[in-house]
């Protein structure tokens, strides 16, 4: 059963596939929900699925390895990975099953989801046989999955019960109550049960008491309602069967897709009814007076020809000639009414040679992007007329340049084609449903979109020290009502707590936020969402936000593809509001400014004034306004939605809300917590925290501390994962100061110091000299004072005589000179010398 050799998924892919999203489970044996992967929505489907079949005890993913379980903390499944042997094309392989679990009767089941038309493959077929048989020698079963299988309808309502049982304090005590007033089998809807209840409890948590009570009966199979038929809301009639009832199995997947019957292309093809005209009709009144009268003449004789009049006759009493109206009449049964229109459905036939058209469509889709001119006068093209000459032998002329521009028309409506040469890194994707998608969603924040974006703004601080010129914004949007359930704004580059700050502000109510910014309207969106669709970034694909959002609050996490926006509809249309309606109407923005640096910086705002204009916009203007598609204002269609199918609420401690902001890390000792210094201050970032009694209390414990990036003059102090207090920065003066005018600050005082210190260095260095000069001259007068007083000491009038005669005693006497004899000139015959006279020295000559 088990093969050795075969090692499981890798730590990013599942089957060569990257993950994308994943489901916590309630089956997995643990108290707090355990997180599933899935590669695709029909696996999420097919989980939860599993997630609420009363049969099924537990699951888990049948191709991951220890490896991959350690590296994502998950439970290591038995007999993990659960290789199965198969041979195709006459080669032995290994497969691995999406999921493998345990029924209640103790037998095993092998469950696969996937596309029909993949499954239909020849090598999936194998894969899916193999996976039979064993179940079938194991005395289980196998079950596959499709689109036909697990609908959509089926699983949002699935989606809509999971994201509300997670458990709540306040649950054990409510649900008793909720047992007495709504007995087993009585048919009753939440609103009239919640209406019971009212008065007893708050309206939040009777209503998600009675919900989570129905997910957990639907998992053990005492829900009567058939979730394939119906939409789970507020109004609904529901029942609940009693714990000792047989459970209701929902209908099983099959265990091997059904054989297709060969398509009958003759019954398949439009029927000709007699005088009746098959096909899409068309709309006249669009068309122009001439056109107009003359499809009219054209339906009129090929109705009069198709229900049996003749031809000949129908032709001449209509002004057409006999070959027209046979062409009419035989185009007209292939296409419809679409062929009575003048030119509608003809189309010349180009006489350019395909050879041509093939050596513009390569030299179309060349990465340098060549213009029409470049491409008629290419020399490629002059070498494909001499290939074709050579091979025709006769003469043959290049396109002209209409020729190559209709060409170039006609390539340029292919999408495919000019995804191509614009180089794009996906191709545009086709629309696969008529229905549209966003309408199809039951229930608000029932699918939600979140996304990161950025805006060219500057900021300042309030002393008007330059913070940034590009601000980064997150918003969190249901897809159902296009409502916004949480925006935040960042001076830097967006991390995991700034989207955990996007979360906390999602499920918080906003009045506090409204009040601040000043808005005239309120702004009701908040709520837990049961699934979060996000890109690839690494904010939203993070571990931590893996933990917050999965094990912690119990939501779903779906990834878009890449290079895929138009995945993503809802909040990217969002943000194209955001920089037409908001960023390029702001006093500090750079948006056509020739110098746009200075223009900002004399309009800048703080970051305070910025997201309290952001706010209003979101709340005055955005969710005020009128949506097209949805028809009808935001704000009202989040009203209506939550008022028919309510809103999964957060309903723990607010304060553990506190623990999704950023944790502080100490840089001396970062393997243990914070502790207080000097008694009763907390240092954090280069300054000094405090708070009265709290602190001292504190002193030599180690203490978390959680801080949220927008405010850093207020700390949320934790001990063992509860929060004791708060401790707050007295040199902010009770202001908020974010952590990014925090550090402009920081960074504009110590250059404030540094040129303070180079003043300081020239003074201290003037002082130094003037004061070394001054010592100069006090050595030179101390040293003249000397020599006067020594010249004092040699006056004999100021000594006694016992002094002098010491003094002469001590004196040391003078050593005799050696006298030299008289300097006598020699005497040279050849050179005589003459003897100078010698002068002798008088006073009178220094007078």
């Amino acid at each position: 059963m088990v093969a050795p050799a075969v090692e499981g998924i890798d730590l990013f892919k599942i089957a060569g596939r990257s993950i994308s999203g994943w489901v916590p489970s309630f089956k997995m044996g643990a108290t707090s929900p355990v997180k599933q992967p899935f590669c695709s929505q029909l696996e999420e489907r097919l989980l939860l699925w599993l997630e609420y079949h009363p049969h099924v005890v537990s699951y888990a993913r049948g191709d991951i390895g220890s490896q991959f379980a350690a590296a994502y903390r998950l439970p290591i499944p038995k007999h993990a990975p659960f290789a199965i042997g198969y041979t195709f094309e006459g080669k032995p392989h290994d497969y691995l099953p999406d999921v493998v679990g345990m029924l209640t009767n103790g037998k095993m089941f092998i469950a696969e989801a996937g596309m029909e038309d993949d499954k239909r493959g020849d090598r999936n077929l194998a894969k899916a046989e193999a996976a039979r048989k064993l179940a079938r020698f194991q005395q289980g079963i196998f079950w596959i999955g499709t689109e036909r299988t697990l609908t959509r309808a089926h699983h949002y309502n699935l989606v809509y019960l999971h994201a509300r049982r997670k458990p709540f304090p306040a649950f054990a005590e409510i649900v008793l109550a909720v047992q007495e007033i709504w007995p087993w089998g009585e048919v009753a809807s939440v609103e009239e049960v919640e209406s019971r209840l009212a008065g007893r409890w708050p309206i939040n948590l009777a209503e998600a008491t009675i919900w989570k009570l129905v997910g957990d009966s639907l998992a053990s199979g005492h829900l009567l309602v058939d979730l394939e038929q119906h939409t789970l809301d507020r109004i609904l009639p529901l029942a609940l069967l009693p714990p000792d009832a047989p459970a209701l199995v929902p209908p099983s997947l099959p265990e091997m897709l059904e054989v297709l019957a060969p398509t009958d292309r003759s019954a398949s093809a439009l029927p000709e009814l007699k005088g009746q005209i098959a096909g899409p009709t068309v709309d006249a009144s669009a068309l122009s007076e001439k056109q107009r009268e003359q499809f009219h003449r054209n339906l009129r004789a090929v109705e009069q020809v198709l229900a049996g009049a003749s031809q000949t006759s129908v032709a001449k009493a209509s002004g057409i000639s006999p070959s027209t109206l046979s062409r009419l009449v035989q185009r007209t049964r292939e296409r419809g009414q679409m062929a009575c229109l003048p030119h509608g459905s003809y189309r010349r036939r180009t006489t350019m040679h395909p050879a041509f058209q093939e050596c513009i469509r390569r030299l179309y889709l060349l990465p340098v992007r060549l213009s029409m001119t470049a491409i008629h006068e290419h020399a490629e093209m002059r070498e494909v007329a001499a290939r074709l000459e050579k091979d025709a032998g006769a003469p043959v002329s290049l396109p002209s340049y209409d020729q190559v521009r209709r060409e170039i028309h006609r390539l340029e409506k292919e999408p495919d084609l000019v995804a191509v040469r614009e180089q794009a890194k996906a191709l545009p994707r086709a629309r696969s449903s008529p229905d549209s998608f966003v309408l199809s969603i039951p229930a608000p924040a029932l699918l939600t979109q979140v996304d990161e974006h950025s805006l060219e703004l500057y900021v300042m601080t309030p002393d008007g020290i330059a913070v940034t010129q590009r601000v980064h914004a997150a918003v969190l949007v249901c897809v159902k009502t296009a409502a916004i359930l949480g925006a935040v704004l960042a001076l830097g580059p967006l991390k995991e707590e700034d989207y955990m700050r996007l979360l906390k502000q999602a499920v918080e109510p906003k009045d506090r936020l409204v009040l601040q910014a000043g808005c005239e309207h309120s702004w009701p969106c908040y709520g837990k969402p049961a699934i979060v669709f996000h890109d690839r970034g690494k904010i939203f694909t993070s571990e931590r936000a893996r933990q917050v959002l999965v094990d912690r609050l119990g939501i779903i996490t779906e990834q878009a593809p890449p290079y895929a926006p138009s995945a993503k509809g809802t909040v990217e249309s969002l943000f194209r509001w955001m920089t037409q309606r908001f960023e390029r109407r702001l006093p500090n923005t750079s948006f056509g400014v020739h110098d746009a640096k200075r223009a900002a910086e004399a309009g800048g705002m703080t970051l305070e004034e910025l997201e309290r204009c952001f706010i209003q916009a979101v709340v005055d203007d955005y969710q005020q306004a009128w949506d097209d598609l949805r028809r009808q204002r935001r704000c009202v269609l989040w009203e209506q939605a939550v008022a028919q199918s309510g809103v999964p609420q957060y309903l723990g401690s607010p304060d553990d809300l506190k623990l999704l902001l950023m944790r502080a890390v100490n840089r001396k000792t970062p393997h243990h917590g914070y502790q207080v210094s000097d008694g009763n201050r907390l240092s954090f970032q280069g300054r000094w925290y405090v708070c009265p009694g709290l602190l001292s209390r504190l002193a030599g414990r180690a203490f978390d501390v959680y801080f949220d990036r927008r405010d850093i003059s207020v700390l949320y102090l934790f001990v063992d994962g509860v929060y004791v207090g708060e401790a707050y920065c007295p040199q902010f003066l009770g202001d908020r100061v974010s952590e990014w005018e925090a550090n402009a600050m920081r960074k504009h005082d110590e250059m404030m110091a540094k040129q303070a210190r180079e003043q300081g260095r020239e003074v201290r260095a003037r002082i130094q000299s003037e004061a070394g000069r001054a010592r100069k001259r006090k050595s030179a007068e101390i040293r003249q004072d000397e020599h006067s007083r020594q010249w004092d000491r040699q006056r004999e009038e100021i000594h006694p005589a016992e002094v002098l005669e010491r003094l002469a005693s001590v004196k040391p006497k003078k050593a005799a000179l050696p006298k030299l004899p008289p300097a006598v000139p020699d005497s040279d015959a050849d050179r005589p010398v003459r003897a100078l006279p010698v002068r002798t020295v008088r006073e009178e000559d220094y007078g």
